[in-house]
């Protein structure tokens, strides 16, 4: 609906940058009647206003009915050696029988004075993941 998608264009400030990667590792934490819960790793690069390396940690609660909830954890490394740390949090819903669409807070941390700006941005992210091939895309965006 345009409610829905007005909702989502005002969190969307700056685009920041966008990862590419790939799950390299994926483990079965739970299963219970609700759901089931994972743990993701994965490798991707990321490019935008910067460019470096990514490697993230993804906690992801999926429920029955399709919606799922993730906690993801990132370190990135650009080649001139800045550090950024990322938390983000947030929802995904299936989007087919193997692709989920997903959206999020993100919450960047790093001690690069060329990349400080990114303490004071309040992200938002946004992406999809294919659950067949391991693969997936974030677009980061500043928060309006």
């Amino acid at each position: 609906s345009n409610v829905q998608a007005a909702q989502v264009q005002n969190h969307k400030g700056d685009f920041i940058g966008e990862a590419r990667g790939k799950s390299v590792t994926t483990t079965i934490k739970e299963v219970s009647p609700l759901g089931v819960k994972i743990v993701t790793n994965g490798t991707a690069q990321f490019t935008g206003k910067y460019t470096a390396s990514q490697m993230e940690t993804v906690n992801v609660s999926m429920n029955r009915d399709g919606t799922s909830q993730f906690d993801m954890k990132a370190i990135q490394n650009t080649l001139e050696g800045d550090f950024v740390v990322i938390a983000s949090r947030g929802s995904g819903k299936s989007t087919g029988p193997t692709t989920v669409a997903f959206e999020g807070d993100a919450v960047f941390m790093t001690q690069s004075t060329k990349l400080a700006w990114l303490n004071t941005s309040k992200g938002w992210i946004e992406g999809t993941t294919n659950n067949a091939t391991g693969e997936y895309q974030i677009k980061f965006y500043s928060q309006k």
